[in-house]
């Protein structure tokens, strides 16, 4: 397995829940619309969904997002996306492939994963969900969980993140190729190193990541040492990228 499968597997590794259940349905700003389409057609025909949050204001994946969006559905795309935020282009997508009645709740101002999950429980001042379903990026989906899990206050067991199909890479050259060649379209080159090398970065609880001994954004996360390694080859592909 090369370095990049290595980070790619480890990312999008989640542990399976058939049991669980839940009313509520998050979905965090990303650049996806394929995984849009995907959640709203899962809502469609699961009834036990009864509320939806949109989460994300305008941040590092909303020009990718718009970009994704002209290739895959460009009849949606209007000129207005621009000024929106994620979660509103969200939601006007989503409802175009979802068309039962829901709770609709949008969070706007969120610029990175923490303030995802923590602006988004400031939307409930009482009565928030004790568990939910969550829609990230597959390659944010491990941090994700985690922050979402500390702001919440709640286990992790009671966030079930949803994948629809997990990404397989099979090579990477002057950019990534799955199993499924659909989704190598899905993410430019810089912006899946920034994502996948990147996330290494901040998972890893040491003086430059999110954990404890970093920034204490997430609670502690143990990043096997091949993954650890697999990072420290591929870090030389992010030299000069600025993303935080």
């Amino acid at each position: 397995m090369s370095d990049f499968a290595t980070l790619v597997d480890y990312l999008t590794t989640v542990q399976a829940n058939p049991d669980f259940h839940s009313d509520t349905l998050l979905i965090a700003g990303n650049s996806l619309p394929h995984l849009i389409v995907s959640a709203a057609k899962f809502c469609e025909t699961e009834a036990e969904i009864q509320r939806i949050i949109f989460v994300g204001g305008i941040g590092h994946g909303t020009a990718p997002l718009i970009a994704n969006c002209k290739k895959m559905c460009p009849e949606l795309v209007r000129p207005e996306w621009p000024q929106l935020s994620e979660a509103e282009i969200t939601q006007e997508i989503f409802l175009h492939y979802c068309t039962r009645e829901l709770t609709l709740l949008l969070e706007k101002k969120s610029t990175n994963t923490g303030e995802n999950a923590r602006f988004s429980h400031e939307l409930f001042t009482q009565d928030a969900p004790k568990n939910f379903w969550l829609v990230q990026d597959p390659l944010v989906q491990k941090r994700s969980h985690v922050t979402f899990s500390k702001e919440w206050g709640l286990p992790l067991s009671a966030i079930q993140p949803l994948f629809f199909e997990r990404p397989k890479l099979i090579d990477f050259d002057t950019r990534p190729h799955f199993e499924n060649s659909e989704m190598d379209s899905w993410w430019e080159a810089d912006y899946f190193l920034s994502l996948v090398i990147g996330e290494i970065r901040r998972l890893n609880d040491d003086s430059e990541g999110y954990g404890p001994k970093g920034a204490n954004f997430i609670p502690h996360v143990d990043v096997p040492e091949n993954v650890l390694t697999s990072y420290q080859r591929c870090r030389k592909y992010l030299a000069g990228n600025t993303r935080k």
